[in-house]
């Protein structure tokens, strides 16, 4: 039996959401604002739904006949494979290389593994010193000071570390840890091995989505050492532009209220917490990152910015808002505070509920950016003005709806007391997204060249007609995933109707107006415009979709002659062989029933 690597298995629960793939098979229902669904469930009969799937947890439930299981077990059931072929059909799915365990993955894995088990237990053990040993007193009572309950420490597990510098060297030999482990493991100097990195600091436990522990965040407590904070460094557990300081104490309510408050230090974090802020999280030691937003976007669809308003606060807040919008997250900045410059201070002086309504004052990304770039006299000049617009622009650019985009303009120009078609002119002049020229002047020979650089390949063609006839996308996506197609072309397509079907706020022409690709972008709107008084039938709709299931049946039915050849034979292994055969046997006969007009 094949063993893939981790590597694999990681990427394809990554690339593919439960509730996709469950969808494929049964009609979904969305259980609120919530990531969890509900349907009637596949395994048994039953007119009431009782089977659930939770996507943030990558889990699926019957309560009817108990079956419950993740992405692959899913598989497994619905197909009647064994665990190699679903982790095979889902790989071809997610597009996702195919490819077995080497012996060295098995190792660092195993590595890894054990690197995971040291981070938690020692994560236990600084946080049990927190909380009892006389050496922590000093510790205690800065965090009391703070603001901050027992019961908030608690939930953040904060630690102290010892000013013993032979000590956590001695607790992990004693755990029989290995020193080439140790040596790897983030926890010493790298000048001097035998040296803890954390020494008489509070230690702040990093943790990821699903609660392990994989970094630390250290504050000094003798106000001698030339750093305040001392951070872990990257190891095979932790990549800072991968994670969030709070987003493990935040998911339930970002799962609910679906919006996050991004702040810059661990005690602003904390602070907010203690608020009953139960939604805060921050970057560690570095701006935010596009990773990082996409892994809010998992759990709510809302950012607020809360950095500090010094000029290094500002310019974060400028380049995290580009970045939010440039990845789709809608994004606003909490208003500075009145009496406190952070999150931490307003708790120790005002108190949670003032901390929770100062938390409540938003004003638009927009906004924000026009009064930050005309805050010096000289943005009062024609110069100024426009140096302001030129400060706003990747914002601008970053934008992917030309509406949103042109009503961000109105309210520059309204804002900068100048008129709207001069702002658009001279935006649209120095602006890096892609445009669509409203002139018709010329606009024939450029869609006829741009015609000529595309290859009308028949998976392209059916999603022109898609676009043409999107009532029909429902039933082609009852069948046909983004990952099932080949062509790039036709994918840019898919992803477009996708996003309307999903969103009915979301404009099919907006969508095609953010695509990239200038060459594809006037091709399918030269294709639209020349049959845009064409009607196409009903058998040409079906025969385009039909030619797109049979060719996904063709490379799973291949894929599944693959499996049987490397499985062996029925000597060798006669259950799997069978299951295998009967499954390609299936294929076919499905195959031929399309090509045949049968159902």
């Amino acid at each position: 039996m094949p063993s893939y690597s981790r590597n694999v298995i990681e990427e394809i629960k990554n690339r593919l959401r439960l509730s996709d793939v469950v969808g494929s098979y049964v009609s979904l229902t969305r259980q609120g604002r919530s990531d969890d669904y509900k349907a009637c469930c596949p395994f048994h009969n039953e007119r009431t739904p009782s089977f659930y799937v939770h996507d943030d947890k990558g889990f699926y439930k019957c309560f009817g006949c108990q079956k419950s299981g993740n992405i692959f077990t899913f598989i497994m059931e619905m197909e009647h494979v064994g665990f190699p072929e679903s982790v095979a059909l889902l790989a071809e799915k997610a597009g996702v290389e195919l490819r077995q365990e080497s012996p060295q993955e098995k190792a660092r894995a195993d590595k890894r593994d054990t690197l995971q088990d040291l981070y938690n237990r020692i994560c236990k053990s600084y946080h049990y010193i927190f909380r009892t040993d006389d050496r922590a007193g000093l510790a205690r009572e800065y965090v009391a000071d703070r603001g901050i309950t027992t019961e908030t420490a608690d939930i953040f597990a904060l630690g102290f570390a010892y000013d013993d510098p032979a000590w956590l060297l001695g607790f992990l030999k004693r755990h029989n840890y290995s020193r080439e482990l140790l040596a790897e493991c983030g926890l010493f100097s790298k000048r001097n091995p035998d040296h803890p990195l954390f020494r008489n600091r509070i230690l702040f436990p990093v943790r990821d989505w699903r609660g392990n522990c994989v970094a630390f965040s250290g504050r000094d407590l003798t106000g001698a050492s030339p750093a305040k904070y001392v951070n872990s460094p990257e190891t095979e557990l932790y990549s800072k532009r991968h994670n969030l300081f709070g987003i493990y104490e935040s998911l339930p309510t970002l799962k609910k209220d679906r919006r996050i408050i991004i702040c810059e230090g661990n005690f602003d974090v904390i602070s907010l917490h203690q608020a009953g802020v139960t939604c805060a999280a921050a970057p560690l030691g570095t701006a935010l990152t596009a990773e990082q937003i996409r892994l809010i976007k998992r759990y709510c669809n809302r950012a607020s910015l809360l950095f500090d308003t010094d000029e290094p606060g500002r310019a974060a807040t400028v380049k995290a808002l580009t970045l939010c919008q440039q990845n789709g997250l809608e994004c606003d900045v909490v208003k500075p505070f009145e009496t406190a410059k952070d999150a931490s201070e307003v708790l120790q002086r005002e108190g949670a509920e003032s901390l929770k309504e100062y938390t409540e004052r938003t004003e638009t990304a927009i906004s924000f950016l026009v009064e930050n770039a005309m805050r010096t006299p000289e943005a009062k000049t024609p110069r100024g003005k426009m140096q302001a617009l030129k400060e706003i622009s990747p914002f601008l650019d970053a934008t992917h709806s030309r509406v949103e985009r042109g009503e961000y303009l109105k309210f520059i120009s309204q804002s900068l007391g100048i008129r709207e078609e001069e702002i658009r002119l001279d935006y649209a002049q120095n602006a890096n997204v892609p445009k669509i020229s409203s002139d018709s002047a010329g606009q024939e020979d450029r869609i006829a060249d741009a015609v000529g650089k595309i290859e009308t390949t028949p998976e392209l063609y059916a999603m022109l007609l898609m676009l043409r006839n999107r009532q029909h996308f429902n039933d082609l996506r009852n069948y046909i995933h983004y990952t099932d197609l080949d062509d790039e072309n036709a994918k840019q397509i898919f992803t477009v109707l996708e996003n309307a079907y999903r969103d009915s706020s979301v404009s099919v022409e907006t969508e095609l107006s953010g695509i990239k690709n200038e060459v594809l972008r006037n091709y399918i709107f030269g294709y639209l415009e020349e049959n845009r008084d064409s009607q196409d039938s009903e058998e040409e709709l079906n025969s385009a979709i039909k030619s797109l299931r049979i060719k996904k049946l063709i490379k799973k039915r291949d894929l599944m002659q693959n499996l049987i050849g490397n499985v062996g034979n029925f000597e060798s292994d006669g259950d799997g062989w069978r299951e295998l055969l009967e499954s390609k046997e299936n294929l076919d006969r499905e195959i031929e029933a399309l090509r045949h007009g049968e159902e």
